[in-house]
């Protein structure tokens, strides 16, 4: 079987405690990564370096060290440039891949050559690893590409093919926050084909700084990104206004953006209804 690079972009707001798990269910892989681009994101905590160490036998980590922070647009960027495989698996450090997703990701792009980027359903998981949620959306090319606006595939959960988005202009390195979002865009504007594998293989992290970092800033700045996605992939006139609820979100006080995002989400047009996917 082909051989694979994970990257991995890490800076020192992250926990310790969750790239730990993070990092065992990479131990734990039934096809473990050939190397892991390790990005330093400018200079980590004492505990995150403590970490680092216990897995410096246990993966085949190669950490690549960021002077300064810069944001995860440039870590991901720089991290691309040093995998030394074609195959690129994302992971964040405060996830958990299930013990099957290297290899089944692998397995499926092996088989469906035309595909060069893959998701996987995830299930959403609270600090203590309380599974709170579950995210299932659509699998095939024209869906996603057709709801590209809305950003279907989990970040953390996709593999694709280096030479694909080094194609594309690969990671925006100005972008610090929803580098995903855009690069996705560009990938679709490139004719990159894109695929979603049915099964949950992430346990994606889900805490209350998830409202902190979506502040309204960050939400303008994805919703004006979304607007140009919408005009370069020629999307109907009623995405340019879908973008931009979640501005309205943020200007909510706290104690209704977590029941507003709730009531949002079972609208998500991303979400996949059980007749369809049965």
């Amino acid at each position: 079987m082909a051989k694979f690079s994970c990257l991995i972009s890490c800076f020192y707001k992250d926990s310790a405690l969750f790239l730990e798990k993070a990092l065992i269910s990479l131990t734990e892989q039934t096809k473990l990564a050939d190397e892991i681009i390790f990005v330093e994101d400018g200079p980590l905590t004492s505990d995150l370096y403590a970490v680092l160490a216990k897995f410096e036998n246990l993966l085949p980590l190669k950490r690549i060290t960021v002077v300064e922070n810069k944001g995860l647009g440039n870590a991901l960027d720089i991290g691309l440039k040093e995998c030394s495989y074609d195959i690129v698996i994302r992971m964040d450090t405060d996830d958990i891949c299930a013990s099957s997703r290297f290899e089944k990701q692998l397995k499926f792009l092996l088989e469906n050559p035309a595909v060069d980027i893959v998701g996987t359903w995830a299930k959403d998981i609270d600090e203590n690893e309380n599974i709170i949620g579950e995210r299932k959306y659509p699998i095939s090319h024209q869906e996603l590409h057709k709801l590209m606006w809305t950003n279907p595939l989990i970040h953390p959960a996709v593999a694709f093919r280096r030479s694909a988005i080094i194609r594309v202009g690969s990671y925006d390195p100005k972008i610090v926050r929803r580098q995903d979002y855009d690069l996705w865009i560009r990938a679709a504007h490139g004719g990159l084909i894109f695929a979603n594998i049915p099964e949950f293989l992430l346990y994606y992290r889900f805490t209350p700084q998830y409202y902190k970092k979506n502040n309204l800033k960050v939400t303008f700045k994805q919703a004006v990104m979304g607007a140009k996605g919408a005009y370069k992939l020629r999307a109907p006139l009623y995405v340019y206004f879908a973008v931009f609820a979640p501005v309205l979100r943020t200007l909510l006080p706290k104690f209704l953006r977590r029941p507003i995002h709730k009531l949002m989400s079972s609208l998500d047009p991303r979400s996949m209804k059980e007749e369809a996917i049965s």
